[in-house]
């Protein structure tokens, strides 16, 4: 059968997009799809089953799928080649987020979006994970776009690890610490929680910092904001992540930019109820399962209030997130990205 290869331009033990490149090698393979996992840049500690992208040359007759979600040179070479390409867009953080923290970052993520309307154009059929990524690829050129999800597998979170005890409510924050993700007004919000309703409560912060001085900066506003009980795990294996959420009474999400935001379906499978401000992808991941909070810290506070001390409320929130979580079932996006890649492949 014709082989099926995918590209990223980075994988590392825990972001999301390697998973689901893993997550999609699973279901390739049990489709009878061979093929192989590609990487421009691994990090430390990368799964071994991702190979250098360098030397890589597809078959005529192959289909390659691109994991879009920054620019190396080494993608380049692929939109000239034989093989047919579908294209999966995880969207990219905008570079005005990044240039006053890291400039090589920020140069990939210009340069990716300036990019993207070629591989746009030059995919057989062109795939985003959520409807706010689909606008982005429409707007680059794109003449088709199929919205596939994440795919999402509850049994990723049986495994638990140890989670941090406290006697008051355990606030949780799931996504690398990156500017975009504002988690000064996550500190902001926290404190402001912690001031008027909860001074027990914890901050549980889960996620790698865009550099070692990036964290050093958002540490520093941790101890200035007046918070206490605030924990930065850095990057953790997915069973602490678990640990943290089945312990945790409220997710707190303050991102300006997201492209899907995976944290909100795993709060919907653990049953914890979310605060996040209505921003890029989300509104149309959650719906109304989610207590949408502005930049405000006051507002998300008193959102956290009612979140963690409402039982009525946090029961019709489990309840809706429940129902969110169904429209991202395994077999109903196994199917759609059986149907892209079969479609991809004609």
């Amino acid at each position: 059968m014709t082989a099926v290869h995918q590209v990223l331009v980075a994988a590392g033990p825990y972001d999301a997009v390697s998973g689901q490149a893993v997550a999609w090698r699973g279901l390739l393979g049990g489709a009878g799809y061979g093929g192989r996992d590609l990487v421009a840049h691994a990090q430390p500690n990368t799964p071994d089953a991702f190979e250098p992208l360098a030397d890589f040359e597809p078959g005529a007759g192959d289909l390659v799928v691109v994991r879009y979600s920054a620019w190396s040179p080494a993608l380049m070479r692929l939109l000239d080649g034989r093989a047919r390409m579908l294209l999966v867009y995880h969207n990219i953080t905008p570079a005005g987020y990044l240039w006053n923290h890291s400039a090589a970052v920020a140069a990939q993520c210009a340069v990716g979006r300036i990019q993207l309307p070629e591989f746009a154009r030059r995919a057989a059929v062109a795939v985003a994970d959520s409807h706010f990524n689909a606008d982005e690829l429409r707007e680059a050129g794109a003449a088709e776009v199929r919205v596939v999800p994440i795919l999402f597998d509850p049994g990723r979170y049986a495994a638990r690890g140890e989670a941090t005890e406290g006697a008051g409510p355990s606030v949780v924050c799931i996504g690398r610490i990156v500017p975009n993700k504002r988690h000064d007004l996550v500190l902001s919000a926290f404190a402001a929680f912690q001031r008027e309703h909860a001074p027990s409560a914890r901050l549980t912060c889960v996620g790698e910092p865009l550099t070692p001085a990036y964290g050093t900066l958002i540490a520093g506003l941790a101890a200035r904001s007046g918070a206490r009980g605030v924990t930065f795990t850095g990057s953790v294996p997915q069973p602490v992540v678990n640990a943290a959420l089945a312990a945790g009474d409220v997710l707190l999400h303050m991102s300006e930019h997201e492209g899907f935001c995976v944290p909100l379906l795993e709060a919907f499978h653990f049953g914890v109820p979310v605060v996040a401000r209505p921003a890029g992808a989300m509104p149309g991941v959650a719906g109304d399962a989610v207590l949408w909070a502005d930049a405000d810290a006051a507002v998300a506070a008193e959102l956290m209030a009612m979140a963690t001390e409402d039982a009525e409320l946090r029961d019709e929130l489990r309840r809706r997130g429940s129902e969110r979580l169904e429209l991202f079932s395994a077999d109903r996006t196994t199917a759609a990205i059986l149907e892209a890649v079969e479609e991809a492949l004609v």
